[in-house]
C-alpha cells in the first residue's frame, strides 16, 4: 500500500462513521491516540475538537479495519500504526504547550469562597439545557473578563446563568475593589435568579434580575443598554444564533459592546453556519480559545466549551426574526 491508497482508505473510514470533518478528521483521532496511548474517548474529543457521538462513530470504523483496539481506552494496533506511517505521521516525543489561563492558586481562597455560597444552588434543568460550570471555570472566566476590560465601570448583562458566573465576578471583584457599574442578569428559570438574589446581598453592587424568556421578542427597555454581554447559551446552532442576537440587540448603540460567547466544539457545517450567522448581525471575533469552560456533565461535549471574545460593532442591525423558534438540544437541527 502507498500513501495515496493510504489516504484512500482513511477517507472510506470517514465516509462509512459519516464524519463531516472528513479524512482530516481520522487523520487528528489517529494522530491523537498515538501520541496519548489508551486514551478515553472523550479524551479523543477534547483533543480533536471533534464531539465525543462523532468521536465514537469514527473509532467503530477503525475497530472493524483492525486499526485500533480498545484496552483501557483506545490504541493502535501495527495496522493502525503502519496506516499513519504512510501518511508521514510517526510517533515522536514531541514536547507540547501547556495550557494557557491556568487560574493561579492565589485565587484558591476566592474559589473556595464561590463554593460555599454557592451550596444548595439549583440543580441543572436538562431540558433547558443547563449544565454547572466547574468553580475554576467561574474564576477563569471573571479573570479573563478583568484581563480584557469587561468589568471596570461596566454595565454588564449575562443572559442565563446556571454557572453562577455573576458570583464569580462578585467575589473577584470585592476582592480586589473593582467596581461595577451594574451586573444584570437575564434568565428564563425563576430558581437560578431567586437563589442570585439571595446571596447577591453579601456584595457591594448594583445587581438587576430578570425572568425572561429569550425565543420571545426583546422589549425596548432592554435594548441598547449594556456594553459587556456573557453568555453560555444553548448549544445548538439556532440558541448560540438566537442568544448572540439578542446580545446585540442589548448593546448600546454607536458605542458597541464586547461579548463573551460560550460554544461547544461543533462539525464543520454546524461552526461555518454559526459564524456566518453571528458576523452578519454584528459580531467581530477578537479571540477564540478551545476548552476554556470545564462541566459537570455535558458528556456529549466531553465536558468542554470554547469561549469566544467578540466587538459587536453596535449598528441598528434587525435580528428579531433569527432563529426565534426551537433553540434547545431537544430541537436539535441538521448542522448540529
Amino acid at each position: 500500500m502507498d500513501r495515496s491508497e493510504a489516504e484512500s482508505t482513511l477517507n472510506k473510514v470517514s465516509f462509512d462513521s459519516q464524519l463531516q470533518e472528513g479524512y482530516q478528521g481520522i487523520r487528528l483521532i489517529m494522530r491523537a491516540i498515538l501520541r496519548g496511548k489508551n486514551v478515553p474517548i472523550h479524551d479523543i474529543s477534547k483533543i480533536t475538537g471533534i464531539p465525543v457521538p462523532a468521536v465514537s462513530a469514527a473509532r467503530r470504523e477503525l475497530e472493524k479495519r483492525k486499526f485500533l483496539v480498545r484496552s483501557g481506552g483506545a490504541t493502535l494496533t501495527d495496522a493502525g500504526l503502519d496506516m499513519l506511517s504512510l501518511i508521514g505521521i510517526c510517533d515522536q516525543e514531541v514536547p507540547r504547550f501547556k495550557a494557557p489561563y491556568e487560574v493561579p492558586d492565589v485565587m484558591l481562597d476566592q474559589i473556595a469562597k464561590f463554593d460555599e455560597l454557592g451550596e444548595g444552588r439549583p440543580d441543572p434543568d436538562y431540558s433547558l439545557d443547563q449544565s454547572h460550570a466547574i468553580s475554576t471555570t467561574c474564576f477563569r472566566r471573571a479573570m479573563y473578563f478583568h484581563e480584557n476590560d469587561a468589568i471596570e465601570g461596566r454595565d454588564i448583562a449575562i443572559l442565563g446563568d446556571d454557572d453562577l458566573t455573576s458570583l464569580a465576578i462578585m467575589i473577584y471583584s470585592q476582592e480586589y475593589g473593582l467596581n461595577i457599574k451594574s451586573l444584570n442578569i437575564f434568565d428564563i428559570d425563576q430558581r437560578i435568579l431567586n437563589f442570585i438574589e439571595s446571596i447577591s446581598k453579601k456584595f457591594d453592587v448594583e445587581i438587576n434580575l430578570y425572568e425572561i424568556d429569550l425565543i420571545q421578542e426583546l422589549q425596548d427597555s432592554y435594548k441598547g443598554r449594556y456594553d459587556v454581554i456573557i453568555s453560555d447559551p444553548p448549544y445548538t446552532v439556532e440558541g448560540l444564533t438566537r442568544f448572540a442576537a439578542i446580545g446585540a440587540q442589548m448593546a448600546k448603540e454607536y458605542v458597541g459592546a464586547i461579548a463573551f460567547l460560550s460554544y461547544p466544539n461543533l462539525g464543520p457545517v454546524g461552526n461555518s453556519v454559526f459564524f456566518r450567522n453571528i458576523s452578519e448581525i454584528g459580531f467581530s471575533p477578537k479571540e477564540l480559545i478551545p476548552g476554556f469552560n470545564e462541566y459537570i456533565g455535558a458528556q456529549m461535549h466531553a465536558g468542554i466549551s470554547n469561549i469566544g471574545r467578540f466587538f459587536i460593532s453596535g449598528e441598528n442591525i434587525d435580528v428579531a426574526e433569527m432563529y426565534s423558534g426551537g433553540i434547545y438540544t431537544r430541537h436539535r437541527g441538521d448542522w448540529d
